[in-house]
């Protein structure tokens, strides 16, 4: 196996340095007010969100902006290139429902492009505002040859693994449990990851909005731990 397909294990490490480790991404506030308190109803809400939640939005736009590099190294239309990567970051921004969430998208995404630009993979345009997240990762993942199949899986596996890790932090989920449910959403992981890289984006369905509601009531919180 070489270096690079090796890679993409380091992407889904928790030792990479991007800060995911701050964010719950609403589901802090939806363990305090919705009483969650066991691996079943945990399970429950991550395969809620995977198949209607917002992450089915953003590991599509991995595929589209991986094309979209495709094309700009090959310094065709570079202008409008840069304008449809510009435009495809700005609308998963638009898609994020509250502050925290959209700060969170440029703080990771802003870290990812730095440690790909340490590791020899410079960020190749000037970028407006915001960074997300789904750029910087389909960045790494084009830069050291990830293939489509196994960058839109390790995203998804990442989010349940940084979902599960804040579980753990918040309720009584030991770690046994919390890989346990790592291990029997794998399935569905591929299941979704092989339905959504052959979809358009505009194909995309996403109707749940308890976690962006949780989200935007983070701030509600009396005590809390985590960013969002």
């Amino acid at each position: 196996m070489t270096k690079n397909n090796l890679f993409k294990y380091q992407l889904i490490s928790p030792n990479l340095p991007v800060g995911g480790f701050c964010y719950s991404e609403g589901m802090e506030y939806f363990l305090q007010k919705k009483n969650l308190k066991n691996d079943k109803s945990i399970k429950n809400l991550l395969l809620d969100e995977l198949h209607f939640g917002q992450i089915r939005i953003e590991a599509n736009s991995l595929i589209k902006f991986t094309d979209l590099y495709k094309k700009l190294f090959q310094k065709k239309e570079f202008e409008n290139l840069k304008s449809e990567i510009l435009s495809l970051n700005k609308f998963i921004i638009a898609s994020r429902d509250s502050k925290e969430i959209r700060d969170q998208q440029n703080q990771m995404g802003k870290s990812l492009l730095d440690l790909s630009k340490n590791l020899g993979a410079e960020f190749p345009l000037d970028l407006e505002n915001f960074i997300t997240w789904p750029l910087a990762w389909s960045w790494a993942c084009y830069s050291f040859n990830i293939k489509n199949i196994e960058m839109v899986e390790n995203f998804i596996y990442a989010w349940t693994s940084n979902q599960l890790s804040a579980a753990m932090r918040l309720i009584p989920l030991g770690s046994t449990k919390a890989q346990i449910i790592q291990y029997e959403l794998l399935e569905i992981i591929n299941k979704i990851s092989l339905e959504i890289i052959n979809k358009n984006i505009n194909e995309i369905y996403v109707g749940n909005v308890g976690l962006s509601m949780a989200q935007q009531n983070h701030n509600d919180l009396y005590t809390k731990l985590f960013r969002n």
